[in-house]
């Protein structure tokens, strides 16, 4: 034998270098090892492999991680391995919180070192020291005596370390002194504030300088980039690695900071701080500034006052835009230019009168934007509430604008989320985010039974949602399956008209309590409906997604119709148009992706663990009906399908009786 042969048969003796992502998410892990209850899944590693991948070779990815998963033990590992900058980006505040109170301290103890994470919300969460001051030197312009609540302020501005509305239990959600001790990005003063050096907000941005792992939500995150696209005052870091969870969401909010609005909130909001910072001016320049301040009011509230009657989401006609621009924005236009302007002689002897002259001609520069803002991939829209009217000019397609200003800025930018395939594969997704080539991709379904753990409900004996008595005969087929069920649900509606009417039909035909949205705050609503085992909550839209109820008190997910998008909403009929000139298909390119992910967002509702069981009623016979219903189905995990109650009786007995243990 020679020397070589001799040498080659020691060095394949020698093992492998350990596999880090094995060592931590493997069998026998420090996952594993650390954390009883944990459970190794191997969709779990091979995820964080595909996302390793991705870090290494500067290349976007695109994941869906069935419910189950751990996708975001999935993404965590792989982006602290890594040890590169990383941005975690996420669609609610009970995630961004889970990842940072729960899942990076487990992580943490598992490899034994700490992962240096911080978690980062909104301007309007942090105190800022200027309006503090500003609003206890001027006490007369609150009712309430503000004497006690200034000294609990104080204590708790001695030890807070980034002055963290979430750090004071005592006051109100809705309390309106936050809102005057807060200041958005607008109303900062940035280096010309007397409290710069001592700025929570700068605190803050110099940690997150320094951490590994930054934590924030996808508003802020979109809020930020458009930041970082004017050049000051951005807080989020630059990174190398941008991981988005519950991704699904990410067009739309994309959209709205890419675009252009304002509100009459804003313009409200304009006018009470330049009347507080002017308070002190003579006499004479007050009653010229209330003047200037009155044009910007009124202007406000006929803006309003023009879409009082009018739906709450619409497009802007050119009829509308006319008269807007002939009224309303003349007065609002002509008040902002003496702020921008008449203030000049103020500017250099204070800086939050040069921040209000600079906010007055942002304010006036985007009225004018949305007024002229034109061309075939715009839409002029708005958005009417309670109290608030929007005007925005969004994007059509964002694609461009993510290129310009993320996937060219970010080699790693990660997509993840339970729901962002259709039909087995990412051709939509990818088509409205405008991932470029190469991306890598991968879906990984949920490891739960489905076979065993749900039941699917379409019925054949219900007319087609667009029949004028659909309402009612839905109304008596829900309480058929409520009293099958005793309860136990949720009730999801495409539409507020629906829900309204079944909410009417139902009350006082049960023997279980009946939730409605709107009754309460979301939060508050969900806490009731999982303590009280047996009711039942009605709801639309935003319980979508986000919704986190395991266990028994939701064992039933019942849902009107099919989740298209309504074509009345502006920005979904302009995409529509924009696709079909472009010579595509909007429903098979646009509108039945939608709803998939949509209905996958639903079922994601459902089941939360391996050990719940829960039936999905979907009362749209289009579903069995309509050619295209085979693309849902085959976008669902396999779940047995029925069209018979006596079916579902079946089943609830049988998860009662594992229930009860007999």
């Amino acid at each position: 034998m020679t020397a070589f042969a001799e040498h080659s048969i020691v060095l394949s003796m020698i093992p492998p270098p350990p596999d880090p992502i094995q060592a931590i998410l493997g069998p026998d892990g420090f996952l594993s090892r650390s954390l009883s209850g944990f459970e190794f899944r191997p969709s779990q590693s091979d995820m964080a492999r595909l996302i390793e991948k991705a870090i290494e070779e500067q290349t976007p990815a695109v994941v869906e991680a069935g419910t189950g998963t751990g996708k975001t033990m999935g993404y965590l590992v792989p982006a602290v391995l890594s040890e590169k900058k990383t941005v975690i980006s996420t669609g609610t505040k009970n995630l961004q919180d889970q990842i940072y109170s729960r899942d990076i301290p487990q992580l943490s103890k598992a490899i034994g070192r700490d992962v240096d994470a911080l978690l980062m919300k909104g301007r309007k969460n942090y105190l800022c020291l200027h309006r503090f001051h500003q609003v206890f030197s001027r006490p007369s312009l609150w009712k309430e005596d503000l004497g006690k609540v200034r000294k609990k302020l104080e204590k708790w501005l001695g030890r807070t370390e980034f002055a963290d509305r979430g750090e004071i239990p005592w006051m109100r959600d809705d309390d309106p002194l936050w809102d005057a001790l807060s200041s958005s990005s607008d109303q900062c003063l940035g280096t010309d504030c007397l409290h710069w050096e001592d700025c929570y907000l700068n605190a803050l941005r110099q940690e997150a300088a320094l951490a590994r792992i930054i934590i924030v939500n996808h508003h802020l995150f979109f809020a930020d980039l458009m930041v970082k696209k004017r050049g000051f005052g951005e807080i989020i870091p630059r990174s190398q690695v941008v991981v988005f969870d519950e991704a699904h969401t990410i067009e739309e909010i994309a959209t709205i900071y890419f675009g252009l609005s304002l509100s009459t909130h804003q313009l409200a909001e304009f006018v009470s701080d330049a009347e507080s910072e002017t308070a002190l001016f003579q006499e004479k320049e007050k009653k010229r500034l209330r003047e200037k301040l009155d044009l910007i009011r009124v202007g406000s509230i006929r803006l309003f006052d023009f879409f009082h009657e009018a739906d709450e989401r619409g497009r802007l006609s050119e009829e509308a835009l006319r008269r807007i621009e002939a009224e309303a924005a003349r007065d609002i236009g002509v008040g902002l230019i003496y702020f921008e302007e008449g203030l000049e002689h103020a500017k250099g002897e204070s800086a939050p009168f040069a921040a209000l002259s600079k906010r007055a001609a942002e304010l006036r520069q985007r009225l004018g934007e949305i007024m002229a803002a034109g061309g075939e991939n715009w839409l002029k829209w708005y958005e009417r509430r309670k109290k608030n009217l929007t005007l925005h000019a969004s994007p059509l397609d964002i694609s461009e604008s993510m290129n310009d200003l993320l996937y060219r800025k970010v080699k790693t930018v990660v997509f993840a989320s339970a729901t962002l395939s259709t039909n087995r594969n990412f051709a939509y997704f990818r088509s409205r985010v405008g991932l470029p080539d190469p991306t890598v991709e991968g879906i990984y379904p949920s490891h739960f039974d489905f076979e065993k753990q749900t039941l699917l409900y379409v019925p054949k004996n219900l007319p087609n949602p667009n029949d004028p008595s659909f309402a009612q005969r839905i109304a008596e087929r829900i309480l058929d399956l409520l009293q099958i069920s005793a309860g136990r649900a949720l009730v999801l509606f495409t539409s507020y008209n629906n829900l309204n009417l079944v909410h009417r039909a139902l009350e006082g035909q049960l023997p279980y309590t009946l939730f409605k949205q709107g009754e309460a705050p979301k939060s508050i609503l969900l806490d009731r409906f999982r303590e009280d085992i047996h009711s039942v909550l009605l709801a639309t839209g935003s319980f979508w997604q986000g919704v986190d109820v395991p266990g028994e008190a939701l064992s039933s997910l019942i849902i009107d119709k099919l989740p298209f998008d309504s074509p009345g909403d502006p920005l979904v009929a302009a995409r529509i148009e924009s696709i079909r000139a472009r010579g595509g298909n909007p429903f098979m390119d646009y509108q039945l992706p939608s709803a998939i992910i949509a209905l996958k967002q639903g079922l994601g509702r459902l089941i939360r663990s391996s050990a719940d069981r829960g039936m999905l009623s979907v009362l749209d016979v289009r579903m069995i009906a309509a050619r295209y219903g085979r693309f849902f189905f085959e976008s669902l995990p396999p779940i047995p399908l029925t069209h018979d109650l006596e079916d579902i009786r079946k089943f609830f007995d049988q998860t009662d009786h594992r229930t009860s243990g007999e």
